[in-house]
């Protein structure tokens, strides 16, 4: 099958690692002959490269902004017309955009088109001019998880979603969400990310009761992107909560961003040999093999490719009770969930880290659990049975 990708930004976060893990699990199938198609350079058009995938780059701009509002009513109009104005910049640039990606389409000639994210502006003219079906693969809630802003609106984003030849969503929190634009009967295929390989799991696995060997400092991990729907400010607010009782704890924040705010919250609760911002990691698996507990502090993750990964290192687990976190680690699935603020999250981390034995045996359940239900090869194979169902109902 020849497929070509589209997604919405050349970064290697968890979006993009997903598209690639499944491009590449695929093609050494020999099941997909892929194409990817991105808006600029950058660490995934380098490694497409290396990989020998074919890949062109047409720069076009998101359908989903930041916008925030301060200072009196007539600042904010001001503002509310700005953030308008450059809305319809974007709409022009991307419409101007359109016939060039349509063009090397036609050079790369697919079968079927995936578009990768919600966040793709293209959609809507792609459907109008495509001549093959297009899949589009839903893995955000862009509202309620990164507090986006729809330029086109609500009801033409679920106009294009309804457009589209077969929807994916990474979770069923993200169901929920498509079909809170598009429509409750409008049809959206789960699909969960595969986060690791199989062998990778095994890999892990088999260090996973190093860190038991010294579980002081009982050491929390929270990771991604640093941004206030991720709960950064919560956790460190908890730990501070928790060193009462509990003085031999400490807190590793992991991702890029911005940190001045929280280098300011730490040195007010006096946390400043507690915490540690090692920025962006490339590699997490150090980190997460010498943790001992990881914290999902986000409101309404899509699904949390950092908490499997967790789960797969033999981390017990603290999420958020919201999104998809609660179809990872809720239930049967034997991790911890909390409703409120820092300090219901605080009594939970106090919980495992006056328990080591509890908190290693959480960590060996959902370790398993991660390696059964969030594998690349069952994850690819998923989406392979999707692209051949839309195939064959197109060509009949």
């Amino acid at each position: 099958m020849r497929i070509a990708y589209i997604t919405h930004y050349a970064d290697l976060y968890g979006a993009n690692r997903s598209l690639l893990d499944l491009v590449l699990e695929a093609r050494s199938r020999g099941a997909v002959e892929p194409s990817v198609l991105l808006p600029k350079a950058g660490p995934l058009s380098e490694r497409l490269a290396l990989e020998g995938i074919e890949h062109a780059i047409v720069p076009w701009e998101l359908w989903m902004s930041d916008r925030y509002y301060v200072g009196r009513p007539h600042h904010r109009l001001k503002q509310y017309l700005g953030y308008q104005r450059d809305a319809r910049k974007r709409a022009k640039r991307n419409a101007q955009a359109l016939s060039a990606v349509l063009e090397q389409l036609r050079q790369w000639n697919p079968q079927l088109v995936h578009v990768n994210s919600a966040a793709v502006a293209l959609v809507p003219g792609l459907l109008k001019q495509l001549d093959v079906p297009l899949i589009w693969h839903i893995r955000e809630l862009p509202e309620e998880q990164y507090l986006l802003h729809l330029d086109a609106g609500r009801k033409a984003y679920g106009q294009a979603l309804r457009g589209a030849d077969r929807l994916i969503a990474i979770s069923e929190a993200v169901k929920a969400d498509v079909q809170r634009y598009a429509g409750k009967s409008t049809a959206v295929e789960v699909i969960y990310n595969g986060v690791l390989r199989l062998a990778d799991y095994a890999e892990l696995a088999s260090h996973s009761e190093e860190r038991w060997r010294a579980p002081s400092p009982f050491t929390f991990l929270l990771a991604g992107l640093i941004h206030p729907s991720k709960g950064q400010e919560e956790a460190i607010r908890a730990l501070a909560l928790v060193k009462e009782q509990c003085p031999d704890v400490r807190l590793v924040i992991a991702g890029g961003g911005k940190t001045e705010h929280l280098k300011r919250l730490i040195a007010e609760t006096g946390m400043q040999t507690h915490v540690d911002l090692p920025g962006f990691v490339p590699d997490m698996r150090p980190l997460l093999l010498s943790s001992h507990a990881l914290l999902m502090c986000s409101r309404n993750e899509a699904m949390g490719r950092v908490t499997v990964e967790g789960m797969g290192s033999g981390l017990p687990v603290i999420g958020h009770n919201s999104g998809g976190t609660p179809e990872l680690i809720g239930g049967e699935y034997g991790g911890l969930l909390y409703d409120h603020g820092p300090e219901e999250l605080a009594q939970l981390m106090i919980g495992l880290a006056n328990d080591p034995a509890k908190a290693r045996e959480m960590g060996q359940h959902l370790m398993r659990s991660a390696a059964e239900r969030f594998n690349v090869e069952r994850y690819a194979t998923e989406v392979l049975g999707v692209y051949r169902s839309v195939l064959s109902r197109f060509a009949k």
